[in-house]
């Protein structure tokens, strides 16, 4: 009100007459407004109060029994992955895209003179090193002893190693838990990395209804990595903590183990994992040594034996869980189909990716060259208003705002000086010693120079003078790239359905083929007899 009468006041008006003041009114108004004001509900706090404790207890619940959690939701008790293996994943196997196993031909070749590297996979190798990739560690001889438990029982031995699932161990039926032994052989994938989990080894006893832990020892796995390729450090024993102190007895209980590198015969860290042939034990294939000139001169002299997979699919036969031989389809059919199925995969793959590489750098190039040729267009609008050159950054942004203010909603025709026309501006891109009109006072036109500014870098990247033709042919084409990009689309789509009814046909042809080759094998056979 007070500003109304100032308002009238300075205008030459007399203010409007103010009403009077109604006591009663105001009694009554103020009431209603008492009324309305909220007041402390202590039932509504209450109920708030004892939400947030619930919320808190579950919320305490679910991380204090967080392997329950999991195992309702996924049916595993951990997630299988690590920071380490995103790494892995990401920049040494390029997101699952290549394996490295292509340097296996470096390693097999006659250049390789270190005999431990021969036939490595040096993108591993090299992944071991830097604690990425993991070594392949043996538990061997394991004993455990003075275990905290009054009579006989059934024992085993739970091993867990990163987010790997846990490994267990036979169970060592009716021991003694003064001196139990194990003979099993437990392979172990460790990173050679602060930052990987301990190595948890738990002795249990096997109950009727589930198992108890007794203890537990938990070693660092970079030690475990040391002393594996150590001769005189590959032998320990452990304390064990006892999960039940009030079981422990007068000794401590301990766990003796023997860590090494693998042992396998068939040497598979050096093996091929891509490659479709099947390595297996020679000496322990009785067949084998029913056999004469069986052997490859590379194999010969080795205790394994390489075969491709059609060769070991004739020489052991497929059964089922009674023994009998089972049909299975031929390797020459599988491999026929899975090379088209592969041939459609890379077909869709490089349309996929080459068209999205194609827009993605269309739409690169695009925001560089309209950047360039507008900051042209701005030199223009400066040269048609008459301003002094060199001129700063400032002073060109605050013409382009007064020009831009100026013709906005004007209507105004191209070529007056604040809206040139493209031959005004094409002209303006041609340098002065080639005959065109940028000023040579002025530096050089610079792409993204502003933002480069804010983040503190003086620069930019240079234009050339081809800008404003290779802008206009743009400019020219543009309502196009919506047909292109819907046309690419429904060629990406329509090659993948193709090409997948084109495997399923052939699929279908072997199919009937081999049905009726079996059809007329029975007859001849039924002939026979």
């Amino acid at each position: 009100a007070a500003r109304r009468r100032a308002v009238f006041f300075l205008g030459g008006c007399a203010p409007p007459p103010i009403p009077p003041l109604d006591t009663g009114a105001s009694a009554s108004g103020g009431l209603a407004a008492m009324s309305t004001v909220p007041f402390f509900n202590p039932v509504e706090m209450v109920n708030q109060i004892v939400v947030l404790i619930v919320v808190c207890v579950v919320l305490a619940m679910m991380i204090r029994h967080w392997d329950r959690v999991m195992v309702a939701i996924t049916g595993d008790d951990r997630i299988h992955g690590t920071t380490l293996d995103c790494v892995w994943f990401t920049f040494f196997r390029c997101c699952g895209t290549c394996t490295g196993d292509w340097t296996r031909c470096l390693t097999k070749s006659w250049c390789c003179f270190c005999e431990s590297y021969q036939g490595t996979n040096l993108i591993k190798e090299l992944g071991k090193f830097l604690g990425i990739s993991t070594y392949t560690i043996e538990l061997k001889n394991i004993v455990v002893g003075d275990l905290p438990f009054d009579s006989r029982g059934d024992f085993y031995i739970s091993v867990e190693c990163a987010k790997n699932p846990p490994m267990v161990t036979s169970v060592a039926e009716e021991k003694k838990p003064k001196v139990v032994h194990f003979p099993e052989v437990i392979t172990l994938r460790l990173r050679w990395s602060p930052f990987e989990d301990r190595v948890k080894i738990t002795v249990k006893e096997l109950n009727i209804l589930g198992s108890s832990n007794l203890c537990q020892v938990q070693i660092p796995a970079m030690s475990i990595v040391e002393w594996a390729s150590q001769p005189g450090e590959q032998v320990k024993r452990f304390e064990m903590k006892p999960a039940d102190l009030a079981m422990a007895g007068e000794s401590p209980p301990w766990i003796f183990v023997e860590f090494g590198n693998p042992t396998d015969e068939r040497e598979l860290d050096k093996f091929h994992s891509l490659s479709d042939r099947i390595r297996t034990s020679r000496l322990r294939d009785p067949r084998e040594l029913c056999q004469v000139n069986v052997e490859s001169p590379a194999d010969r002299g080795k205790p394994y034996r390489d075969m491709h997979v059609a060769e070991f699919k004739q020489r052991y036969i497929l059964l089922d869980s009674t023994g009998h031989a089972m049909h299975e389809p031929l390797e020459i059919d599988l491999r026929s189909i899975e090379w088209r199925a592969y041939l459609v995969n890379m077909v869709h793959y490089a349309l996929l990716c080459g068209g999205a590489f194609l827009l993605l750098g269309f739409g690169v190039m695009r925001v560089y060259i309209g950047n360039c040729y507008r900051r042209y267009r701005y030199v223009t609008m400066a040269y048609l208003n008459n301003a002094t050159f060199p001129i700063s950054i400032y002073e060109l942004r605050i013409l382009v705002g007064r020009c831009q203010n100026r013709v906005q909603g004007a209507g105004l025709k191209s070529g007056v000086p604040c809206k040139p026309s493209y031959e005004q501006v094409l002209d303006m891109c041609e340098p002065y010693s080639e005959g065109g009109h940028y000023p040579k006072e002025e530096p050089p036109v610079l792409a993204f120079k502003g933002i480069m500014e804010k983040l503190g870098w003086q620069t930019g990247l240079s234009c050339p003078s081809e800008s404003c033709e290779i802008n206009r042919f743009f400019w020219q084409y543009e309502e196009y790239i919506p047909i292109v990009v819907l046309v690419w689309l429904l060629m990406v789509i329509g090659i993948r359905t193709a090409g997948n009814a084109c495997v399923r046909a052939k699929k279908y042809r072997l199919q009937h083929v081999r049905a009726e080759q079996t059809r007329e094998f029975q007859q001849h056979r039924a002939e026979i007899a």
